[in-house]
């Protein structure tokens, strides 16, 4: 019967999704009053775009379906949040940083997270409110946390943002999408390939590196809450937590766009995937070990 409601569940939020993803980019578009470029083939883009929120949907009813037995404002907040943060404005901010190579502009990267924000919201929302009509009978635990002292999980955050994550960003950027010439010609219009120690010496330079620990840190600070409440679900939360990071932003890529090669997008896709699927594991594994004391109150709950 559970697998029953969570594939109505799952249909329902796709449905959703498609619909006020549709309607945030012409929200967004309208907004900004930009215009994207059309598109070279609109039946591919427009079963490309139905995949991915197939996927994205997925993932979401799975997060909002694990997490069922909690409620609350923090909760929904929390869970609004990490899919906007994950999948658009993380994605945007780096869209941002390299914007002149891509060819974008301001106004488009704004309507992408309008829209991003207008769907985030409405499906999180709909999803949870279907998820609980679901289980009535499920005793619910209101959610809330309460962070320790600082002393002890400052330090291993901010390591883990400033050195953990822009190292991963590195290298999986330098063996895995530097590798690929299409790609090098797309962003520095040259194919030479230079030595890894060479190439990070420059994303000091470039202030890349530093950028990569701004977003680290909010990768971080966004997944907290969401880790928090996985950890019942012990293994399969080290697994969902990295299938999301993963996921999330880099099926995006999916979509044909104007402004990326297909083969370099390709190229992107593995390389995020791949690299944020290992943070978010890291991450999971730092919020368990130095905040695994944070008091869950009520914490008694029982998934049934």
């Amino acid at each position: 019967m559970k697998i029953f409601k969570f594939i109505l569940l799952w249909i329902l939020s796709t449905v959703i999704m498609l619909i006020t993803w549709s309607v945030g980019f012409v929200l967004g578009n309208g907004i900004t009053r930009t215009i994207p470029p059309p598109a070279n083939d609109p039946s591919s883009t427009a079963l490309s775009f139905f995949i991915v929120c197939l996927i994205n949907s997925f993932l979401l009813s799975t997060l909002v379906w694990t997490t069922r037995a909690y409620s609350g404002l923090i909760k929904g907040t929390a869970l609004i949040l990490y899919l906007f943060v994950i999948q658009f404005f993380l994605a945007q901010m780096e869209t941002f940083f390299f914007s002149e190579s891509i060819g974008i502009s301001m106004g488009q990267i704004a309507s992408i997270l309008i829209a991003g924000f207008v769907m985030s919201v409405i499906t999180v929302a709909s999803g949870i409110v279907i998820a609980n009509r679901m289980n009535n009978s499920l005793v619910k635990t209101h959610f809330t946390f309460v962070i320790p002292r600082w002393s002890r999980w400052i330090l291993p955050m901010v390591l883990s943002a400033c050195l953990i994550y822009p190292l991963i960003y590195l290298i999986f950027g330098y063996y895995i999408a530097w590798q690929s010439e299409s790609l090098r010609v797309y962003y520095t219009q040259s194919a030479a390939l230079n030595p890894f120690f060479f190439q990070s010496a420059s994303a000091f330079s470039d202030g890349i590196y530093f950028f990569q620990m701004l977003r680290g840190g909010i990768w971080v600070a966004i997944s907290l809450p969401v880790v928090l409440m996985l950890r019942h679900t012990h293994a399969f939360q080290y697994f969902l937590i990295g299938l999301l990071s993963a996921l999330l932003p880099a099926t995006l890529l999916f979509i044909p766009n104007p402004y990326m090669p297909a083969d370099v997008a390709m190229t992107h896709f593995v390389e995020t995937s791949t690299s944020n699927f290992l943070w978010g594991i890291v991450i999971t594994f730092i919020v368990n070990k130095y905040i695994g004391t944070v008091a869950l109150q009520n914490r008694t709950a029982t998934l049934s």
